[in-house]
Formats: structure tokens, C-alpha cells, sequence
């Protein structure tokens, strides 16, 4: 068995919390459906807070809102609760919750002291498509029966990548509010931004591709 990366490992490990504290929540009663309630509120949360500039308290509850949607899918595995219906659900839900985290950071960008503040509420806004492509293709490819997982900037990738950026972004700020130029000033929300605007558009363009090979494969193309 070929050695995990650490990256591979550090995923593991992560899921392997997630499994106990969704087992612990599962033998008190909490249900998938409240986690996924929880973590679309934490998400709005998260979007309010972003939108009126509080960048770390919206990367937390970025981050929590996130732990939330990861809970979820294992608290229905361990009580035995799964369904499509539920799992039709929390997708929808992560869908608004997305809204919600990239409306935050379009209004942010909209009164932020940066420069080019137009250019990346576009790329804001090319982000939001492109995380919404990356869900839509591989729904509509396992719609067909197929395995469509391929990419790298799912949700939890994204999540992490945004909330990140967001509470180092508010930790420096301020040392660059009093310079006579600031290109510095949310630089990392920036960069994030300009990543997620490419890597998920690429994703979603990846799985297109996916989809087609495995379609061809079967004759189904």
C-alpha cells in the first residue's frame, strides 16, 4: 500500500475528528438536518460580517460554517439517516450558503480602500461561478451514474482557502492603512480571490472533461 502524502493525512486525520464528534452529536440526538440549518446560518453570519468589513469575525464563522457542513453528511452516516433527499438538501443549502460568503466579499471589495475595486468584484463574482460549476457539473455527471471527483477546488478546499485569507487579510490591514500607496491592503483576499476565480473554473472545466472520456468509454457520448 503505497505511503499517504501529507496531505492525504492531514484530510484523514481531520476526518477522523469530524467522525467523533459526529458520532457524539448523533448519540445526543442532533440531526444532520439542524447541522445543515447551522451551517447555512453560520455562513449568512459569515457574509454579514464580511460585507461590513469584519474580515476575521467572517472567516470564522466562514470556518465554523463549514465544520458545520462537513458534520452534517457524518451525522447522517453514523444514525443511519442518509437519504437523496437529505443530501439534496444540504446541496442546495451550500449553494445559498456560497451566495451569501461571495455577496460578503463583493460588498466588502465594493467600499474596501484597495485599488482596482471593480476588477475584483468581477473576480469575485467569476468565483462564485466557478464554485457553483464545479457542484453542478459533478451533479449532473452522477446523475448519469458517474464518478465525477476529480479537481481540487471543492468545498472544503474553498472554505479554507477564503476563511484563511480572510482573518490574515483583517489581521494586516492596519499596518497599511497609513501608507502613501496601498496595493498591500487586502492583498491575501485578493489573491485568494484571483485563485478561486481560475482553479474553480478549471475544476469545473476538468470534470466537463472527465464526464466526456467516461461517457465515450461507454458508448453514451
Amino acid at each position: 500500500m503505497p505511503e499517504m502524502s501529507r496531505q492525504e493525512k492531514i484530510v484523514e486525520g481531520y476526518l477522523g475528528v469530524i467522525g467523533k464528534i459526529a458520532s457524539g452529536l448523533s448519540n445526543i440526538g442532533i440531526t444532520p438536518m439542524a447541522l445543515t440549518i447551522l451551517s447555512f446560518a453560520l455562513s449568512i453570519v459569515a457574509g454579514i460580517s464580511l460585507w461590513t468589513g469584519h474580515l476575521i469575525i467572517g472567516g470564522i464563522f466562514l470556518f465554523l460554517g463549514g465544520i458545520a457542513d462537513n458534520l452534517d453528511g457524518a451525522v447522517a452516516r453514523f444514525s443511519g439517516t442518509a437519504s437523496k433527499w437529505g443530501a439534496i438538501l444540504d446541496s442546495t443549502f451550500d449553494r445559498y450558503a456560497e451566495f451569501a460568503v461571495y455577496l460578503g466579499f463583493y460588498g466588502y471589495l465594493g467600499h474596501s480602500k484597495a485599488h482596482f475595486v471593480d476588477f475584483f468584484q468581477i473576480v469575485a463574482i467569476v468565483a462564485l461561478i466557478g464554485s457553483v460549476m464545479v457542484s453542478y457539473v459533478r451533479a449532473r455527471s452522477e446523475g448519469l451514474g458517474l464518478k465525477c471527483s476529480v479537481g481540487f477546488w471543492q468545498r472544503p478546499e474553498r472554505v479554507i482557502a477564503l476563511g484563511t485569507s480572510s482573518i490574515l487579510t483583517g489581521a494586516l490591514n492596519p499596518f497599511f492603512v497609513d501608507l502613501s500607496y496601498n496595493y498591500l491592503h487586502d492583498f491575501l483576499l485578493k489573491a485568494a480571490l484571483i485563485t478561486l476565480a481560475v482553479g474553480t473554473n478549471l475544476t469545473a472545466i476538468t470534470r466537463l472533461m472527465h464526464t466526456h472520456k467516461l461517457l465515450k468509454e461507454r458508448g453514451m457520448a
